[in-house]
């Protein structure tokens, strides 16, 4: 690792400062091609928007959770998860220092999204999302649920999205939070998920406040389904067929999204074929969980995004830990062995220290890796050991720091200075066919969307 330096450096990149002019950094790829107005990208400007041909993938970051926007090559859209953890301290799993809330406590990780997906959305999309993808059904993911919800602003509203004084999760309500705030002002085409809860249960299916928050998502699809016409439909695992161009897809056939894993089921790696029986049935997960007590994020939805040479992984919230008692917790040494080398991740579970084994890593060996940490345990040293191994030129991204895990890294031999890029909003546009990409930070105190970096070209192989 390189040497330490001191926090006023990470500072800098977190506030965005002598970051330079906007040129391509060392161990880039040069391009000579004509600069068109979707990269002509300066710091200190608007980042410009998507236009017809180009991949978008927007890490949108409001301090709560995850929230990832896509704008496809034809313009069609989709967000994957929408952050709704809640902003007391007292609530975040007993953290002693979290993340605060971007740009301010004041508004909303809905509202956050919400704004973002408004200002750059395309044209074509007209308003609308084509598909939300969930991940996995926790809160800072799809929403949460407090039984003194009024106390973070969580307005209560009936089946038929009406503002009421008190919610009834019994006949239909929902709360103004995670996909039901981004859903209320954009309308939602498809939701992806892993299916029915009942369909393999983690832990939390049994306690009161997990069925709470899965009724409030599976409450506000039903009026969204009425409203809007929106469907629900479980992830074809294998399939290349179910999250597609909308606009134009002949015009893009190396474009493709992959289902890897949902709800433990995982693809083969041969034609639409899915192993159904690494983990343990629904019923003898039922039966057994108390003592397995089986963590939800092992169910995420995972996909492999592919535009040309461009590969992109995203596994929610998977993870390994537990797989010395059950072997069938470590959920990623399957998917190891269906995946590629990509030249970028979305890190799992936030970059936790249960996760992103060396396995999964020694197969993926990411270019770049956009880390999305909520709590102060995040990004662990450890795991970005791990990264490091696998691609000892990665570029790390961290929408957050909290101060706190400052000297717990450094302490490691983790340098946050040398990351890519701590705070902020983080954006890759992925040129047309697929063969270059940048990478570009944005400012995430305001709601201005001002590039504060700008990394690239990078070449896809």
């Amino acid at each position: 690792m390189k040497k330490v330096l001191k926090f006023s450096a990470l500072a800098a990149l977190v506030l965005g400062c002598g970051n330079g002019p906007a040129v391509p950094p060392a161990g880039s790829d040069e391009d000579d091609e004509k600069v068109d107005a979707a990269i002509d990208v300066k710091v200190g400007e608007v980042l410009p928007a998507w236009q017809e041909g180009y991949l978008d993938i927007h890490s949108i970051n409001g301090g709560r959770g995850e929230a990832f926007y896509y704008i496809f090559p034809d313009g069609t859209t989709m967000l994957c998860d929408a952050a709704g953890a809640p902003q007391d301290e007292r609530y975040d799993y007993g953290d002693s220092q979290g993340v605060p809330s971007k740009p301010s406590a004041d508004i909303s990780s809905g509202s956050v999204i919400v704004n973002y997906i408004k200002h750059f959305s395309p044209a074509v999309a007209e308003g609308r999302l084509d598909y939300f993808l969930t991940s996995h059904y926790h809160g800072d993911h799809i929403g949460t649920w407090r039984s003194n919800y009024a106390d973070f602003g969580w307005t209560p509203f009936d089946k038929d999205g009406n503002k009421v004084s008190k919610i009834d999760l019994n006949d239909g309500g929902f709360l103004l939070n995670g996909i039901a705030e981004v859903g209320l002002s954009i309308p939602i085409g498809k939701v992806i998920d892993r299916g029915d809860w009942a369909s393999r249960p983690s832990a939390d299916y049994f306690e009161t406040g997990g069925q709470n928050r899965y009724k409030l998502y599976t409450n506000f699809i039903d009026y969204s389904a009425r409203r809007h016409g929106t469907v629900r439909e479980a992830m074809q695992i294998g399939s290349t067929e179910q999250i597609v161009l909308k606009h134009d897809s002949a015009a893009y056939p190396s474009f493709k999204v992959r289902a890897i894993a949902a709800g433990g089921d995982i693809w083969t790696g041969s034609g639409s074929a899915v192993n159904t029986t690494y983990m343990p049935s629904a019923e003898e997960c039922t039966a057994n969980h108390v003592a397995w007590a089986i963590n939800e994020n092992i169910l995420s939805c995972v996909f492999l995004l592919q535009y040309g040479n461009f590969d992109f992984f995203s596994g929610g919230d998977i993870q390994y830990s537990g797989r010395s008692t059950y072997s069938w917790k470590d959920i990623e040494k399957p998917i190891s062995k269906v995946v590629k080398k990509v030249e970028g991740m979305k890190a799992c579970h936030h970059s936790t220290s249960n996760t992103n084994s060396d396995e999964l890593l020694g197969v993926l060996r990411p270019d770049f890796y956009i880390a999305t940490p909520w709590r102060d345990v995040q990004p662990n040293p450890a795991t970005l050991k791990r990264v490091y191994d696998a691609n000892p030129n990665v570029r790390i991204f961290s929408t957050n720091l909290a101060e706190s895990n400052v000297s717990t890294l450094t302490a490691a031999g983790i340098d946050p200075a040398q990351f890519s890029q701590v705070g902020g909003h983080i954006v890759v546009r992925v040129l047309p066919e697929g063969r270059k990409y940048y990478i570009y930070a944005l400012n995430d105190n305001n709601e201005q969307y001002i590039v504060t970096r700008v990394l690239g070209p990078f070449t896809a192989y």
